[in-house]
Parts: structure tokens; C-alpha cells; sequence
């Protein structure tokens, strides 16, 4: 009759481990030597683990040589995996060229085909489920493109950027520095990622009909102070009203208005409104560097605070937690969403 030896208190531990914790056979196996120090049977031990009582041996043999390590199954060294590093990189060079480069007439990769050009290229047949495998251990997901817009270079950004360096600089400290970007707030809710319960995806109803308004805002990169004015379009017209509407807000001193090159700021009728009213300067940033407005940040607080998956009941509520909102907005608060502080 075999029994498993004395153990250890170390061993002991470290058996009571096992059986809580590791997985399938190797939790089996610790606790037929736990039962086996507890001096029951090796025909005691087999029916209740399911196993042929040579089988309940066979571990105790095992543990009596090694330990608890002993229960846990050697090595084995099984097929030689044909997705071997060679087939891994051939795949991941493959993907980041077009099909069309390799002969294929189409325009993305399949798993169908990728199984081709391992053929073709190595030789070597694998199964659609193992290279399907062998994409996603690559870091690879089978997912829709994203639309995006072309990268564009302004070629006088650098000089765009100089010339607004320059004006600052000749100003002097008393000259008001602002940045001026307009924006949309709508009723239709602006969705963005929350959490739900799985299952139950959140519902934000919809007002019916499309109605918004525009938002130009005007942030002095300086002092921080706020201006906004809300209108029914983004026009040159609107614009030229809260152009007005900073001559009132800041009535002594040079003001240097930075904005982007939208249509309205562009427009003949408002070069010819500032050719008469010398003490507001306009300054154009660079094409296609809206990022360069810090006032897209302070948009982006906004809609995140009041308009994010929130449906209100009427336009007016909308526009007055809009007006609540920058109220509360201290100026140095508006340089730290700004990134100007």
C-alpha cells in the first residue's frame, strides 16, 4: 500500500495553494495527496476523483520524488508550430502593403487570402481559424476605417505665425491680445461615451426638429476674460456684431483679434468694417491649424458640461445654460482649459 509521505509545512502551505487555486488536473492531483496524508486509500482516493488507481499512484510517486512541483505536468514537446516567426513577420509585412502590390484585385486583406499568399510565398498551408488566430496575437482586429481629412500644410505658416509674433510684440504689454472662434450648440444632443449596463443602452430622445445657434466667443490670452455673443447664423454679419460688440467691451487700448480663416472673417465687408476702425487688428492663423485656436479647448468644456447626451426642453433653456455656464467660468479657469495659463 503507497501513501504520500510526510509533509513539510512549506509543502503542506503550498498543497493547499494548489487545490484552491491552480487549474483542472493540477488542483486534482494536490488534493489526492492532501487525502493521501490523511492516510486514505489509494482505492479510497481513485472513485473519488474519477481516476484509475494507478493513476493515483503514479502522482503520489511523483510527490514522494519531488514535491509539490512534481504535480505539475513536464514539458511536452508536441508539432513544431507552423505560424513560427518567419510566418509572423511575411504576415505583418503583407498588411501594411496594398493586395494590389501583390497581384490580388482588391483594395484590403482577407483572412481567405492572406492563406493564399503564405502559399504562394512560403509554402506553407495554414488553416483560415489559425491565421485568423495569429492576427489578432499580431495585435491585428478586423474593424471599419475612419474617415479622415487629408493632411495640408499652409506653406506660409511660418510666416503667418511670425507676423502675429511680431504684432504682439510691437503692441506692447497695455494691448489687448484675443483669440476669436465661433461654435455650434444645438438641441439635438451631442452624443458621447457613458456607461450602461449591458443590455440596457442608454436612449437620449430627440427634439423633432433641427434647430442651433452660434457662439462666438473671444478669450484674452492675457487676462483671461471672457466675451461671447450668441446669434441665429455664423455670417459676416454676425461676425461684424461682435466685432462691435469687443470695441465695447474693451474701450481704450489696441485690440489683436487671432482667428481662423472661415469665410465670414474673410469677407470683403469686413475689411472694409476694419479699415475704419484701425484700433481693432485682425490676424489670420495658418490654414489648417485650427488647433492652433486655444478657443476649440474652451468649446470642447462647454459641450462637454452642458450638451453631452442632454436633450432640452426649448431653445432658450439651451441658450441660457450656455450664457450660465461662461458666468461661471473664472478667467483663470479659462487659461487652464485654454492651456495659456
Amino acid at each position: 500500500m503507497i501513501y504520500a509521505r510526510q509533509a513539510t509545512d512549506e509543502e503542506y502551505k503550498e498543497l493547499q495553494r494548489m487545490r484552491r487555486q491552480e487549474v483542472g488536473r493540477v488542483s486534482q492531483r494536490a488534493q489526492m495527496v492532501l487525502w493521501s496524508l490523511e492516510r486514505r486509500t489509494v482505492a479510497e482516493i481513485a472513485p473519488l476523483v474519477g481516476c484509475a488507481r494507478k493513476t493515483v499512484r503514479y502522482w503520489l510517486k511523483r510527490f514522494n520524488a519531488a514535491g509539490p512541483t512534481g504535480l505539475h505536468d513536464q514539458p511536452r514537446s508536441g508539432r513544431p508550430r507552423k505560424a513560427d516567426e518567419v510566418v509572423q513577420k511575411t504576415v505583418v509585412a503583407l498588411v501594411e502593403k496594398d493586395p494590389n502590390q501583390q497581384g490580388y484585385l482588391a483594395t484590403f486583406w482577407t483572412v481567405a487570402m492572406l492563406v493564399e499568399a503564405l502559399y504562394q510565398k512560403l509554402g506553407i498551408t495554414l488553416s483560415l481559424s489559425s491565421v485568423r488566430t495569429l492576427m489578432h496575437q499580431l495585435g491585428l482586429r478586423w474593424g471599419r476605417p475612419r474617415l479622415t481629412m487629408p493632411r495640408k500644410t499652409d506653406p506660409e505658416k511660418a510666416a503667418k505665425q511670425w507676423r502675429i509674433a511680431q504684432a504682439v510684440v510691437a503692441a506692447g504689454p497695455d494691448a489687448n491680445i484675443l483669440y476669436c472662434d465661433e461654435t455650434r450648440v444645438a438641441l439635438l444632443p451631442l452624443l458621447r461615451a457613458a456607461w450602461h449596463w449591458v443590455g440596457a443602452q442608454i436612449r437620449i430622445p430627440t427634439p423633432g426638429t433641427s434647430q442651433w445657434r452660434a457662439v462666438l466667443g473671444a478669450l484674452n490670452i492675457r487676462t483671461g476674460q471672457w466675451n461671447h455673443l450668441i446669434r441665429e447664423r455664423m455670417k459676416k454679419e454676425d461676425f461684424i456684431a461682435f466685432l462691435e460688440h469687443l470695441l465695447l467691451a474693451y474701450p481704450t487700448g489696441p485690440i489683436l483679434l487671432i482667428v481662423d480663416n472661415y469665410s465670414s472673417h474673410t469677407a470683403h465687408a469686413v475689411q472694409d468694417w476694419l479699415a475704419t476702425r484701425p484700433r481693432l487688428q485682425l490676424f489670420y492663423l495658418p490654414t489648417y491649424c485650427s488647433h492652433l485656436n486655444p478657443i476649440e479647448r474652451i468649446w470642447r468644456q462647454l459641450k462637454g458640461a452642458i450638451a453631452a447626451n442632454r436633450l432640452y426642453a426649448s431653445m432658450d433653456l439651451l441658450l441660457k445654460t450656455v450664457d450660465a455656464f461662461f458666468a461661471d467660468m473664472p478667467p483663470k479657469q479659462a487659461l487652464i482649459w485654454a492651456e495659456a495659463a
